[in-house]
C-alpha cells in the first residue's frame, strides 16, 4: 500500500478518531464508507468515493471487471459493516471500507454500594471472511479484513479481529485474533473463531458516569499486476455486531452485587440485549456482483482458450 493512498483510506476513519476527544456525556451514532479503484497501467490514476457520515453509510462502484463497495450503519448496541472489491486485468486495484460506530455515557447508580466494580456484558459477531484469486494468476492478491472493538473511558474492554489473504490461488494468511479484559487487564490471545458470542468486564465505579464505545471496520482489497489476473475479497458482517447485555456485577474476587440501576445519555437499555433486526443494504448490489463474476468466468476461459491455442 503507497503513502498516499494509506492516508486517504484512514482519513475515513477521522470521524473514529475524533470521537475519543468528546466529552463523557456525549451519546452518538455514526457510519462511513468508501470505494477506490485504479484500472490503469502503473495504477497512475486514482479515484476514492467517501460515504457521508451518518447513522447509515453506503457507496459502491463498478466498471467492467472492476467493483468496490462499503456499507455501514450504528445503532446503540449494534454495529454493522461490510467490504467488497474486485479487480481483473492488467495492474488494477479496488479497496471497499465499511463502518461503524456507537459512543453512549452509562452510570451504575446505588444508594448502597460505592467505589469500583465490574460490569459482565457480551457482544456478538456474525459473518464471515472471503478471499479468492486465480491459481493461473502470476500477480494477484485479495485481501479481507474485520475487527471490532469495545471501550471503557478510551480503554480497551474486548476486541476481535480476522485477516485472510489469497495470492495466487492460495491462502497466504488466514489470522484470528481476540482480545479479551479480565477485571481490568486486556489480553490478546490467538483463537480459532472469528464469529460468536463473547463475554468481558468492563470497570465501573458507582454514581460515577463512564464513556462506552464500541466501532467495527470492514475492510477489502483486491490487486492484480498481469492481464489475466482475477481477484476478489469480500468483508460480510452486515447483520451483526450486536450487544449481548448485562449478566452481572461482581467485585474483582468475583462477589456479586445487586441494589444497582444503570441508565444511559442515549436512553438505551445497557443491561439487555439488542433486538431490532437491522435493514441491511447488500454491498455491492447481488446484479452487480452476478455480472461481474460472469465476466471473470468469461475472461478466464478466453484466458484458457489462448493458452491452449498457444500450445497447438
Amino acid at each position: 500500500m503507497n503513502q498516499r493512498s494509506y492516508a486517504r483510506r484512514h482519513a475515513v476513519l477521522a470521524v473514529f478518531a475524533a470521537a475519543f476527544a468528546l466529552p463523557v456525556q456525549a451519546a452518538i451514532i455514526s457510519a462511513s464508507s468508501f470505494a477506490l479503484y485504479e484500472n490503469e497501467p502503473g495504477r497512475g490514476s486514482l479515484t476514492q468515493l467517501s460515504g457521508a457520515t451518518g447513522p447509515l453509510s453506503s457507496i459502491s462502484y463498478a466498471d467492467g471487471l472492476l467493483a468496490s463497495g462499503g456499507y455501514g450503519e450504528a445503532d446503540f448496541g449494534a454495529l454493522h459493516a461490510s467490504a467488497s472489491a474486485i479487480a481483473a486485468g492488467d495492474q488494477a486495484q479496488t479497496r471497499g471500507q465499511g463502518g461503524a460506530l456507537w459512543i453512549d455515557s452509562v452510570t451504575f447508580s446505588s444508594a448502597s454500594l460505592a467505589g469500583g466494580a465490574f460490569a459482565r456484558f457480551s457482544f456478538s459477531l456474525s459473518g464471515g471472511l472471503s478471499s479468492m484469486t486465480d491459481p493461473a494468476s502470476a500477480g494477484a492478491a485479495a485481501n479481507s479484513t474485520i475487527s471490532a472493538v469495545v471501550r471503557a473511558n478510551g480503554s480497551q474492554v474486548f476486541s476481535t479481529s480476522g485477516q485472510l489473504v489469497s495470492r495466487n490461488g492460495a491462502i497466504e494468511t488466514n489470522q484470528l485474533v481476540r482480545g479479551v479484559a479480565t477485571n481490568g487487564v486486556f489480553q490478546s490471545d490467538p483463537v480459532t473463531s472469528l464469529v460468536g458470542t463473547f463475554s468481558f468486564d468492563v470497570p465501573i465505579l458507582f454514581n460515577t458516569p463512564f464513556q462506552l464505545m464500541a466501532e467495527m471496520t470492514a475492510f477489502t482489497q483486491a490487486l492484480t499486476s498481469f492481464g489475466g489476473d482475477q481477484a476478489s475479497a469480500q468483508s460480510n458482517f452486515g447483520s451483526t455486531g450486536l450487544w449481548g447485555g448485562l449478566s452481572a456485577v461482581h467485585l474483582a474476587d468475583g462477589t456479586l452485587l445487586s441494589g444497582y440501576s444503570v441508565s444511559s445519555t442515549s436512553g438505551f437499555d445497557w443491561t439487555t440485549a439488542y433486538s431490532s433486526a437491522p435493514a441491511v443494504s447488500p454491498v455491492p448490489e447481488p446484479a452487480t456482483y452476478a455480472m461481474l463474476l460472469a465476466g471473470l468466468g468469461v475472461l478466464g476461459f478466453v484466458r484458457r482458450r489462448r493458452t491452449e491455442n498457444a500450445v497447438a
